[in-house]
């Protein structure tokens, strides 16, 4: 199986954040009894403050992922309710991380199209 991109990290608290993103991951696994289904990128990099890095999957593991959340709770169809999972947890540990979707617009748009301007 090859690796996907699916989750863009922004982190402060680089360590922290980690630990607690390999903690989650490593549930997610658990539940949907899949081994090395994740990964995260070889180098992260540094502006702002900031430290940036994404999450690669194997698709069966995403897709066993998101099929046992529907079942647990049948509003829950695809990769979003997983990414509101991590975004949640990270919450309850009192991290200031972004997680999005790989490809999509960058967290800090607003930002930096002032920056630049």
């Amino acid at each position: 199986m090859t690796w996907v991109p699916i989750f863009e990290i922004a982190s402060k608290q680089f360590e922290e954040d980690l630990s607690t993103l390999k903690k989650i991951f490593g549930g997610f696994e658990k539940q949907v009894h899949f081994k090395d289904g994740y990964k995260f990128s070889a180098e992260a990099q540094y502006a702002m403050g900031w430290w940036f890095y994404t999450v690669y999957v194997k698709i069966g593991f995403i897709k066993k992922l998101v099929a046992h959340h529907h079942m647990l709770n049948p509003r829950a169809k695809d990769e979003r309710a997983i990414l509101k999972l991590i975004q949640d947890q990270l919450k309850l540990q009192k991290s200031t991380a972004r997680v999005k979707f790989h490809g999509k617009k960058p967290i800090f748009t607003r930002y930096w199209s002032w920056l630049m301007s």
